[in-house]
């Protein structure tokens, strides 16, 4: 009887122990590319190694929608942004690169806008469908200079 409580306590100990592992299952994602759009419809305006800034001109019919920073099927940075134009013909986005991540200049990346987090889509697939593809080389970029007028001019 002893020996039957003690398996029991065993295997409860066990359970417990797996279920508040941190481990989390992460397989690999497949960023399918989606529609590719012409250059002039989204442009880089700032550029650093933590950060980026894009201007998109591509109309959604959705209010939001999941930006990612793809360095192959690596997600470089990412999140969800509000595509709202308030008025203009274009919504802007600045993405940070994630923790331990940078943008390296010269290398090519992909800007892929979905539905939906890579997380959720994780639930039920690895494949996730880019609605919105633009391939781009990095390189580092500042917004020019405001000129100030001359004191006493």
């Amino acid at each position: 009887m002893r020996s039957a409580k003690f398996a029991v306590f065993v295997i409860a100990l066990a359970l417990v122990a797996a279920c508040s592992s941190t481990y989390k299952s992460k397989p690999q994602m497949n960023y399918y590319r989606g529609q590719k759009v012409p250059d002039l419809y989204i442009t880089v305006l700032k550029a650093s190694p933590t950060e980026i800034e894009f201007r998109i001109q591509v109309e959604f019919v959705t209010q939001k929608m999941y930006h990612l920073v793809l360095d192959g099927n690596e997600p470089v940075a990412q999140g969800w942004f509000s595509t709202q134009r308030a008025g203009g013909e274009a919504y802007t986005v600045k993405m940070k690169a994630a923790e331990g991540k940078a943008f390296e200049p010269g290398k090519t990346y992909r800007l892929c806008i979905g539905e939906q987090s890579p997380e959720a889509v994780q639930m039920t697939s690895n494949n996730y469908m880019c609605k919105v593809d633009y391939t781009f080389v990095f390189q580092e970029k500042w917004p020019p200079l405001l000129k100030t007028p001359a004191r006493g001019a």
